[in-house]
């Protein structure tokens, strides 16, 4: 071995990265300490062995067809195989495997870089069952907000039918033809069923579909009202005097429909909360939708609340920050607003009043093919 080669071992030893090297064969010609440590294994244990035998038998064909795809066309391919240690723990190894030709375009040797990724994979799928269970945080959040109307919204025709179904007996035991009256009595009361039956569907929709749904071109404004069919009931009963603004003709928005809806009662529900804290003659929430330029559109919910903090506009949209009470808010409201904002390729930005209160602004961008 000459002084060069000595060198250039001894580098490749220290390297923390696997190096490993085999032939279009699948036989291994070299490999380095750090890749016979991850795997647990010899040197002689190694060399000769096919690079296969320490895949797992359930991929190890689809990453032999990657690697052995190489070509002076396409010299690089990047694998991310498991290994299952003898602790019995699984393990992942990302390689970016290169080959090695001759003169005439046929590979001769592979050479592979490898780093264990174990630490961020098993990071980025805790990351992600975090992520599952705030998507159905965020559903509970939403439900509470919703479902603080829907027992009000029900309860209204249920009443009204309770009262119209007794004027209907008493009108048929008073009269002998009730006729005309009877009829509209009845048509009544079917209303009132109807009425009943399409808040029933409406939240029983909500629940059905996915949140992860493929997006599509939404009316924004269409899911403010739908959102605010279910919420109403709730301003009332605060004494919360709502005013709402839709522009006629604007563009329509990319995104899963039920989840502006979703968004629209979290940032209504900030704002009744918001104004559940002060004693005003008159409450008030503002709610426009606009298209402020040329392929935007602009939701805005405005409150004559008590407004925030300065110090809190950096903080207000982390999951879990709350202002209120410890029991009366999970802090996940505007998150998720946020959340559903960011996957929208929007901006959602906070700010304070000057007459008092505050201003919650969402700006998305139109969908492709509206013309805008």
């Amino acid at each position: 071995m000459t002084s060069v080669d000595s060198i250039y071992q001894t580098v490749v030893e220290d390297q923390t990265e696997l190096i490993r090297r085999f032939r279009p064969d699948g036989r291994l010609t070299f490999v380095n300490g750090a890749f016979c440590r991850f795997y647990g294994k010899r040197p002689e244990e190694l060399l000769g062995a096919n690079f296969k035998d320490l895949l797992d038998p359930e991929e190890s064909d689809a990453i032999a067809e990657q690697v052995f795809s190489i070509s002076p066309e396409n010299p690089e391919i990047i694998t991310e195989p498991r290994y299952v240690d003898a602790l019995g723990r699984v393990r992942f190894v990302q390689f970016a495997t290169k080959g090695i030709f001759d003169d005439g375009g046929n590979v001769v040797e592979f050479q592979s870089v490898g780093r264990d990724v174990t630490a961020q994979r098993e990071a980025e799928a805790t990351l992600a069952e975090a992520r599952v269970a705030m998507e159905k945080a965020s559903r509970v959040t939403t439900l509470a907000v919703v479902g603080g109307g829907i027992a009000h919204e029900i309860n209204q025709p249920l009443n009204a039918i309770r009262i119209l179904t007794a004027s209907a007996q008493l009108l048929a035991e008073r009269s002998e033809q009730p006729g005309k009256d009877l009829v509209r009595i009845l048509g009544d009361i079917a209303a009132q069923v109807d009425r009943a039956d399409s808040i029933v569907n409406h939240l029983r929709e909500y629940l059905r579909q996915k949140q992860d749904a493929a997006p599509k071109a939404c009316d924004l404004g269409a899911a403010v009202r739908s959102a605010l069919s279910l919420i109403q009931s709730q301003f009332g009963a605060r004494g919360i005097r709502t005013e709402l603004r839709i522009d006629e003709d604007l563009p329509r928005v990319s995104g899963t429909c039920i989840r502006f809806e979703e968004l629209v009662a979290n940032l209504a529900a900030n704002a009744m909360q918001a104004l559940d804290e002060v004693e005003r003659k008159q409450k008030c929430v503002r709610i426009d939708v606009r298209s402020p330029e040329k392929g935007k559109v602009a939701l805005t919910i405005a409150d004559n609340g008590p407004g925030f903090a300065e110090e809190m506009t950096g903080k207000m949209f982390e999951p879990f920050f709350s202002t209120k009470s410890p029991g009366s808010s999970m802090g996940l409201g505007l998150s998720i607003v946020q959340t559903i904002v960011q996957a929208a390729g929007g901006t959602v930005t906070a700010r304070n009043r000057p007459e008092g209160g505050a201003v919650i602004r969402v700006v998305l961008p139109a969908a492709e093919g509206n013309g805008v």
